[in-house]
């Protein structure tokens, strides 16, 4: 029977291993580029702003339209009689004439006019000059890509020290899985030592529950640890774009770089001036400018040049003719409600330079800490990892005293407890240095 398990146990550990997915933190990273939503939703908004840029150039070229129109009178719009005439001696001369030679010759008695008709034609109208607004219009359409572009790479940015974040949380729980397993390694060797003691009589029972208890406590730690992991693992997962797979391991393991540290500093304002966010700033700043002089194009005179040809056939004679034609628009009323506009705008400007300067500012101390908290993490790393030597050293010794009798079983499992502690905090200091070393380099790149 006890081999037939071993070989159960055997088989499932080839399958869960046949299975498992191992993952580099680099390997994550490039397909959390490649297949997550909101990446390919900044894309697709490079590729809107780009069209509304092509969009906008076509102002520069002329607006060619085509028209027809054709209608049929149940009446004719003008019918004219010879009795309509108001001249007496021409009205006679002619009601004479068609008496004698009207009828002979075919001739009707009445003149009707816009019976029927049809009129279609092209026209092309080109601006000449339009206040600059098609120039600007351009200009801040060309700011938009730029915005959209700066705008991916936040998200980017984001994306992957989310991606990271998640990434070495589940190195940090397979860690503490570790770590309590090990616990539990010694607990259950304890467990059968004070188990054969209490059955010589040497210890009480009392000691046996303790143990027992924190056996209890242990598996409940493991079970919290497992759903975590499985939590972690599905949001990797779905940052990277990738199906859920319970047995995703990452391939890195959590290890400080001290070789870097001091070499990545940089000045607070010189980094400033190198992100992305004032990068946006300083477009906002520019597109307000063309918001002003959009407006100021308003009160310009307007000139356009073009011309049309068509055909015409309203008096039952198909004609065809064509024409030139300029227009010069200046508008002239709206000059009073033009002057508030750029008020308005300007006050717009001053809002904008405040916020960028007060941005800035912001910018230059969430540098500062970052630093700060790059600086602190490494340090905590290393005082963490003597802190685990000397748990580690202080549950050795522990477990010797209490083999010697000279300490209680509670004084032991405290030991053991202190030395989990340890290890777990470890872990947690590696991660925060690994988060702010990503944060810190994206601040400063």
């Amino acid at each position: 029977m006890k081999r037939h398990t071993i070989i159960i146990l055997l088989l499932a550990t080839v399958a869960v291993g046949l299975n498992a997915q191992q993952l580099t933190l680099d390997s994550c990273l490039a397909l959390a580029r490649n297949n997550n939503t909101t990446l390919a939703n900044a894309a697709l908004e490079v590729e809107a702003a780009k069209e509304v840029k092509k969009q906008v150039f076509t102002k520069y070229f002329p607006q060619v339209s085509a028209n027809a129109a054709g209608y049929y009178a149940f009446d004719p719009l003008i019918e004219l009689t010879i009795n309509d005439i108001d001249n007496p001696s021409i009205r006679g001369l002619l009601s004479t004439l068609y008496g004698l030679y009207g009828q002979d010759l075919g001739l009707d008695s009445k003149v009707t006019f816009l019976h029927k008709g049809v009129v279609a034609g092209v026209t092309a109208m080109q601006p000449v000059f339009m206040g600059g607004q098609i120039v600007n219009g351009n200009r801040l359409a060309q700011l938009g890509v730029e915005a959209a572009e700066y705008k991916q790479q936040l998200a980017e940015d984001e994306l992957l020290l989310q991606t990271e974040e998640s990434y070495w949380l589940i190195v940090s729980l397979r860690e503490k899985r570790r770590t309590i397993l090990e616990v539990q390694g010694l607990l259950d060797t304890l467990y059968r030592d004070v188990k054969g003691a209490c059955a010589a009589g040497l210890i009480t029972r009392n000691d046996l529950l303790k143990v027992t208890l924190k056996q209890n406590e242990m598996e409940q730690n493991l079970l919290k640890v497992n759903n975590s992991i499985t939590l972690a693992t599905m949001a990797l997962c779905q940052s990277i774009g990738i199906p859920y797979n319970p047995n995703l391991m990452p391939a890195d393991t959590l290890s400080t770089q001290t070789d870097e540290l001091m070499s990545l500093h940089r000045e607070s304002t010189e980094a400033v001036n190198g992100r992305t966010e004032s990068k946006l700033l300083e477009l906002n700043d520019r597109a307000e400018e063309l918001k002003r002089k959009m407006i100021i194009g308003e009160t310009l005179p307007h000139i356009l040049v073009g011309a049309t040809y068509g055909y015409g056939n309203l008096l039952e004679k198909d004609t065809w003719n064509g024409a030139v034609m300029a227009t010069i628009t200046v508008p002239i009323s709206q000059w009073g409600e033009t002057s508030h506009k750029l008020k308005e705008q300007k006050l717009k400007q001053q809002e904008a330079a405040n916020s960028r300067r007060d941005l800035t500012e912001k910018m230059a101390l969430q540098t500062q800490q970052a630093w700060n908290e790059l600086q602190e993490s490494y340090h905590q790393t290393l005082l963490a990892d003597k802190a685990v030597e000397t748990a580690r050293d202080n549950m050795t010794v522990c477990h010797h005293n209490y083999m010697a009798g000279l300490i209680s079983i509670s004084e032991l499992l405290e030991a053991q407890v202190l030395y989990r502690q340890a290890v777990d905090q470890s872990n947690d200091y590696r991660i925060a240095y690994r988060v702010a070393l990503t944060k810190y380099r994206q601040f400063t790149r």
